[in-house]
């Protein structure tokens, strides 16, 4: 890989640790230290005054506005508006003056800077000294109380001091990407503010209280702050517990009730709570990893994002490509959502699987109207969205990125097929599989050379080529859209006639594959191996982003991929090739690949442990695991690369684990890294707890909770119960 690792943050088995303030690095320690619980999440910036540079950010999932998207010439079935997550309220609006003199770090030399994230806990922690005063920060976002966001400074000092806060509720930081703020119509009082947006008329109702009584109150427009006079002998401790409430419907009534009952609770309380629930889910969720504490940091990490960021309590939401943790791409879901994300909350949070596809069925009405404004038939998902519409300005994604769809029925299939759940089949499931099926049948076409059915004018999960025909990616994708649905329609039912289904079916027969039997390769698309050469490995490793140093268009005239769109159908459906196609086709492409997108270390990871290429495998899972923590795309400052958390997830069990799961049953093959001296890892398996213990030379499966279920292990079924099953490897 031509990239690097910067390692900044101290190396720690449940923590992430900045020692000393480096301004340069400022953005990213925000993007490392944000915390979130699906509802709302804030970076990880300063609670007092901060004048250098800095992205002060707070989010609510699916609170957005909206802008026209226009085109010089041509319009017809393009998107037309586009929606982005904004920037709400500094809920953690603090300001500090010790005798006087205001304390900002961009002003002021500091001593012991810390800042500090212990995952187990859910807690972040900054402290430093000044003047012989020692400050300390926490702050938590509520696991259990979505609304609940918590502040706690701590002043210690062997002298006295007058200490002046300035605490409350700000709204007027700017969105950083549009360089606007979208917030008016504010009402406030001392402890509450409430703001609409300019727009959409989304409400977000803040209330906050503190342990303190304040000497003064003041309101501005868009920010309510009350002043407290407060002395430091020894120590002085500042709790402030805030309520933030989100009303999306324009006429409805906030009832304000609910903040007393919130705020009621002190800090310590919410603190304890929210520490035994993460201890719940860590006990239900961790990944143990035994002499390798870098990816062990590295994949709690990614598995404590996952669930701060989604944990499937609303099904109007989704999961964003950054979270709740920064601007960059706008808050927008995208295909990752069921294709990456789906896997760790199907074996993790069920519950959460589901909603990630309700969802979608909740915004099937906006794709079919999308479809109609492509002159197509059924139902064409976003390729990024919020709403359920088409929020991509860039048409060569929006509108040639069809995989999408089809990345919707695939995790119809993945997730009925390992949950069983038969009810949101026919209740939900069905509908989305026949109206998907009917916009490829009218997006593709037959080949009047060859006969076959295929789809021009796309572009596959590889982006760098653009326009291209007859992705072999998007092509299988859709083959199996068309067989899971003709197979699903008439086992359960569903109002669709019968030459519609053979048609259907006729089509996936019919299907170009783009394969050469001699070599045993897949053709990306049309004409990819006649694409010029271009020497991926000699890469300036400081020129990334490709697109941050490339002219656009030369980006789609080489044969560079930017992920690997043939071993990602290989993985998705691990059990329709050979492990000699796997193989060889990881070798061609793995060397051609820029892995520019974050999703694609974790895949080429997978994919070298099945062909029993460990050293390789070893390489991608670092650059998988800590792709934010050592900053490795040079974009951590941006936000978090939350969709390729769940890659990484995805990177040890799928990966040194074995696991597959498009099969009739789970199946595992078990494989060691060299560094490591063991790991253990816990998925739900349709309401049971399976626990996988690898150690040298064996692999132990147990339930923990639950009835037994049977699995492969190294091609033989076992009936795994609370006993346990021990398998040499």
């Amino acid at each position: 890989m031509a990239k690097e690792a910067i390692r900044y943050f101290e190396v720690d088995p449940w923590k992430v640790t900045e020692r000393g303030f480096n301004p340069l690095s400022g953005r990213v320690g925000e993007s490392i230290f944000s915390l979130g619980n699906e509802y709302m999440g804030i970076r990880g910036q300063f609670d007092e005054c901060y004048s250098g540079d800095k992205l002060i950010g707070s989010y609510f999932n699916g609170v957005y506005e909206d802008k026209p998207l226009s085109y010089p010439e041509y319009f017809n079935g393009l998107a037309k508006r586009c929606c982005f997550m904004i920037n709400a309220n500094n809920w953690l609006y603090t300001r500090i003056f010790l005798d006087g003199e205001e304390i900002d770090l961009a002003k002021i030399a500091v001593e012991d800077f810390m800042r500090e994230l212990d995952m187990k806990k859910g807690i972040v922690t900054r402290r430093f000294s000044y003047k012989g005063v020692d400050f300390e920060f926490e702050r938590i976002v509520s696991i259990n109380y979505h609304y609940i966001g918590c502040q706690r400074i701590t002043l210690k000092s062997k002298e006295k001091h007058s200490v002046v806060i300035h605490s409350g509720i700000d709204f007027t930081p700017i969105h950083e990407e549009e360089g606007k703020n979208y917030w008016v119509g504010c009402e406030n009082a001392d402890d509450y503010i409430i703001c609409r947006t300019e727009s959409s008329g989304q409400r977000i109702y803040s209330k906050f209280r503190t342990n303190h009584a304040p000497s003064a109150s003041h309101r501005e427009e868009k920010l309510i702050w009350q002043e407290y006079d407060l002395k430091l002998d020894g120590e002085l401790s500042f709790e402030k517990v805030v309520y933030n409430f989100v009303e999306r419907e324009i006429d409805k009534e906030i009832d304000k009730s609910l903040a007393d009952k919130y705020l009621a609770k002190a800090y310590c309380e919410y603190k304890s709570e929210h520490i035994a629930r993460w201890a719940e889910i860590w006990e239900h969720s961790d990944i143990e990893i035994i002499g390798d504490d870098e990816n062990q940091q590295g994949i709690r990490f990614c598995i404590f994002n996952m669930h701060q960021t989604y944990h499937g309590d609303d099904g109007r939401l989704n999961v964003g490509a950054k979270g709740l943790t920064g601007e960059k791409y706008s808050g927008w879901t995208f295909w990752d959502s069921e294709t990456y994300c789906l896997p760790f909350y199907m074996f993790n949070n069920p519950k959460a699987a589901k909603n990630l596809l309700m969802y979608r069925y909740n915004t099937l009405k906006q794709a079919k109207e999308r479809s109609v404004e492509q002159g197509c038939k059924g139902a064409c998902y976003p390729m990024v969205t919020i709403d359920g519409t088409e929020s991509c300005g860039v048409w060569q994604h929006g509108n040639l990125e069809i995989h999408v769809t089809a990345a919707v029925a695939y995790g119809v299939w993945h997730y009925v097929r390992n949950t069983g759940d038969i009810q949101f089949l026919t209740d939900c499931g069905i509908e989305m599989l026949v109206e998907t099926s009917r916009y490829f049948a009218s997006r593709g076409g037959w080949s009047p050379k060859t006969g076959e059915f295929g789809l021009w004018g796309v572009m596959g999960p590889d982006e760098f080529h653009m326009m291209v025909h007859n992705n072999t990616y998007t092509n299988y994708m859709v083959k199996k859209n068309f067989e899971y649905t003709v197979e699903t329609v008439r086992k359960y039912g569903y109002p669709v006639d019968e030459a519609e289904l053979n048609l259907w079916s006729e089509m996936a027969r019919k299907m170009r594959i783009n394969y050469d039997s001699e070599s045993g390769l897949f053709e990306q698309h049309d004409g990819y191996f006649d694409m010029p050469e271009y020497d991926v490995k000699s890469m300036d490793p400081n020129k990334v982003p490709v697109y941050k140093y490339w002219a656009y268009d030369s980006i789609f005239r080489v044969n560079m991929l930017k992920q690997p769109d043939v071993v990602l159908m290989q993985f998705f459906y691990s059990k329709d090739f050979t492990p000699e196609q796997k193989k060889v086709n990881f070798d061609f492409y793995e060397s051609r690949c820029s892995h520019e997108s974050s999703l694609s270390p974790a895949v080429h990871s997978i994919m070298a442990a099945e062909i029993g290429n460990l050293d390789m495998a070893e390489e991608y899972m670092a650059y998988g695991s800590r792709i934010d923590i050592d900053d490795y795309n040079r974009n951590t400052h941006q936000g978090l690369h939350v969709t390729s958390m769940a890659a990484a997830w995805m990177n040890i069990v799928y990966g040194f684990g074995g696991m597959r799961s498009d099969g009739d049953i789970l199946s595992f093959a078990p494989k060691m890294p060299k560094k490591w001296k063991g790991y253990s890892f816990t998925i739900i398996v349709r309401g049971s707890i399976l626990h996988v213990d690898v150690a040298e030379g064996r692999a132990t499966f147990k339930i923990s909770e639950g009835d037994s279920v049977t699995v492969e292990i190294f091609d033989k079924k076992y009936e795994i119960t609370k006993e346990g099953v021990s398998v040499e490897y």
